[in-house]
């Protein structure tokens, strides 16, 4: 096979890269680029609401994901009587304590003890329940397995007999009595699969009956624990020691309030600059974690083009220099942009270059970000440079 020379190739890659004006001037081809932001997820959660879709335009602070936020809202409640309770710790620690209020307290706790042995008899009742109920599920399970068996056994029988029937073996009222013993194996089936449904169905009440009563207890537990600290505050009476301790209290219980407050503002995720959703990665009620790209936003105003020229022209592009930029669906428009970037480095040419004609192949990147036109002007659109030099710039 005939090689062709490798300076035609790099003709060929020339011409492709480059073209020229209809005066003449040198212009250079690209592709605007845009920069592109991930949004991503910084809690876990379900997705409750999306408010922006792709090709939509926003504007920085624009809400974009609502993450579901019961659970941080649970939490919240519980920091915010945290520190409602350590602050009216604190105040009473600095007041002093009358007898009437140590009175108070004893009875609170005494309150709380009947509270928490009413729910100890409820959960040991339902415990019992869900013991029964398990067993009757076990026992329903079996005869569904046993009732099963029962009708593939009746109904291999009646294929034997319905093949015996045709073969004038056995009689039409052999056959109809086969039928009925398959027909009443399959309803048996069918009454114990119910049963067994609404059976777990009871027993997944009990379970979540079952999970409110630990929750109820666990509240209470915590209840008492508070009265005695406060009982124990009372009856002790409030030193210096006691002040430090229930200020330290009341800060750190502030500082998980803050925590939290920082971890509600996560489910709301808004915009973090103006631009176009390029890509939503999400939908309604799926749930996200921490760190998953949930969009992708177009950076509005910060668009750029590459281009390649070769070494020869170099001197012709600045730092800063300027340059207009052309596109097909302005044809007499020529939009103004700057060099933001001029590669220190060659592409497209060998590590070892041996002569002049070998160093002409190479060419350098350079980089022009539009400064205006933002509105026309879209990543993905073909676009020609052609650099200003300096006489004309001024």
């Amino acid at each position: 096979m005939r090689k062709f020379p490798s300076s035609i190739a790099f003709i060929a890659l020339f011409i492709l890269m480059t073209a020229c004006s209809t005066n003449g001037e040198q212009l250079y081809s690209g592709t605007i680029e845009g920069e592109e932001i991930p949004i991503l997820a910084e809690v876990t959660g379900s997705v409750q609401a999306l408010l922006a879709d792709e090709g939509d335009t926003v504007t920085k602070g624009q809400p974009l994901v609502q993450i579901d936020d019961r659970l941080i809202q649970a939490q919240m409640k519980e920091a915010k009587a945290g520190v409602q309770a350590a602050k009216a710790a604190l105040d009473e620690g600095k007041a002093g304590t009358r007898n009437q209020e140590i009175k108070k307290t004893l009875s609170l706790l005494e309150q709380n003890d009947v509270k928490m042995d009413n729910v100890n008899i409820q959960l040991s009742k339902l415990n019992d329940l869900l013991i029964q109920r398990k067993a009757n599920i076990d026992q329903i399970k079996a005869q569904l397995e046993s009732a099963e068996e029962t009708k593939i056994f009746y109904k291999d029988q009646l294929i034997k007999i319905e093949k015996l029937y045709k073969n004038g073996a056995a009689s039409e009222n052999e056959l109809k009595v086969q039928e009925e013993q398959v027909n009443k194996a399959t309803s048996s089936v069918n009454q114990l699969k119910a049963k067994l449904k609404e059976v777990e169905s009871l027993y997944a009440m009990a379970k979540k009956d079952q999970s409110t009563y630990e929750n109820q207890i666990r509240e209470l537990q915590a209840n008492s624990k508070m009265q005695q600290a406060e009982l124990s505050l009372q009856q002790e009476g409030a030193t210096n020691h006691t002040i430090i301790k229930l200020t330290s209290q009341l800060d750190q219980a502030k500082a998980k309030q803050e925590q939290i407050q920082i971890q509600l503002d996560k489910t709301n995720v808004t915009a973090p600059i103006d631009g176009i959703v390029l890509r939503r990665n999400i939908s309604v009620g799926e749930v996200v974690t921490a760190n998953f790209q949930m969009y992708t936003l177009l950076e509005q105003n910060k668009l750029k083009v590459k281009v390649y020229i070769p070494e020869m022209r170099l001197n012709e592009v600045t730092l800063g220099g300027k340059a207009e930029i052309f596109v097909d669906s302005y044809p007499d428009k020529a939009f103004n942009g700057k060099i933001t970037y001029i590669s220190n480095s060659a592409e497209f040419t060998p590590k070892n270059v041996q002569t002049p004609e070998e160093r002409t192949k190479m060419v350098f990147e350079v980089i022009v970000e539009p400064t205006e036109g933002f509105r026309q002007l879209k990543p993905g659109m073909p676009a020609d440079i052609r650099f200003l030099k300096k006489e004309t710039e001024k």
